[in-house]
């Protein structure tokens, strides 16, 4: 029998069909849920954090390369915070900062409307927080290479007068969650005075950089808060009060899903289960203060 002229082609199709059916798992997997920090991890992870408002912000000159990533005449920003409170770290009235150039357009915007930021910095704050996470050259005149800053808005841009919303307000609010913070215990508060008095009792108490853990939770408990992008997750600090906190949780995982209309509820108290299980394994066994 004489085959068809275009049989070689028609498998060829065939299976790039299968194979783009087999990657349609992997492709849907790839994309990857928000990370909310929560108000107690914001604090607990850094090594310092101060309230204030940005005084000065400009490019200047720089002799050599910023990082081992920037490029040779790369021009870094110069900023100067006036801080009006220090909630981790020494005691300043004004803190200088040079950092690597990034977006800073949102830097502008809260220097022109005098807005009230939350800054914090640390060595393990480039991988943990969104957005705007930029690396630091130089703190109070010395190097600071391995840091990373971020600036915070604890409440929402307010909108003109005109009663439209610039790109810039609508961005804002949008990455800062209108002024929103889960905490370690899973609620959501709102504002200047409830995220500052969440983070000065937390400082208070634990004195000590601490490490994270993050805990996926369904995609509904986090647009509570804010946009969870996909599958979203919420880190929490290594520290007793967070055990209490997942114990509860793995006795009772309608403590999150009785808050929202899942899509599934069966399947989403089996995932917080799990994942409660796995959060808690990264306690340790012995060392770990149960206060």
């Amino acid at each position: 029998m004489k085959s068809g002229g275009n049989q070689p082609t028609s498998r060829l199709n065939h299976a790039l069909v299968v194979l783009l059916l087999a990657l349609v798992p992997v492709l849907a997997s790839a994309q990857i849920g928000r990370t909310f920090v929560s108000a107690e991890a914001y604090v607990g992870m850094a090594r310092i954090v101060h309230v204030g408002k940005i005084v000065e912000l400009a490019p200047i000159e720089h002799g050599k390369p910023l990082t081992e990533r920037d490029t040779t005449g790369s021009k870094p920003w110069r900023l100067v915070l006036d801080v009006s409170e220090t909630i981790r770290g020494d005691e300043v009235k004004r803190l200088e900062l040079v950092f690597s150039p990034g977006v800073t357009d949102y830097l502008g915007y809260m220097r022109d409307h005098s807005a009230e930021i939350l800054l914090m910095g640390g060595p393990a704050v480039g991988s943990r927080l969104y957005p705007y996470v930029v690396r630091g050259i130089k703190e109070q005149g010395r190097q600071s290479t391995g840091e990373w800053y971020q600036f915070r808005l604890m409440d929402p841009v307010i909108v003109p007068e005109s009663g439209k919303q610039t790109s810039m307000e609508k961005t804002l609010n949008s990455y800062f969650d209108s002024g929103r913070m889960f905490t370690h215990e899973f609620a959501i508060v709102t504002g200047r005075e409830a995220i500052l008095g969440r983070m000065r009792a937390f400082a208070r108490k634990h004195t000590e950089v601490l490490a994270t853990v993050t805990l996926p939770v369904p995609h509904e408990f986090g647009k509570l808060c804010g946009d969870p992008n996909a599958g979203p997750f919420i880190s929490l600090p290594l520290c007793p009060e967070t055990k209490a906190t997942l114990f509860a949780l793995k006795n009772d995982p309608g403590l999150i899903v009785r808050r929202i209309n899942a899509w599934n509820a069966d399947f989403a108290l089996s995932q917080l289960r799990s994942a409660t299980d796995k959060a808690l394994a990264e306690f340790p066994e012995k060392g770990q203060r149960d206060e």
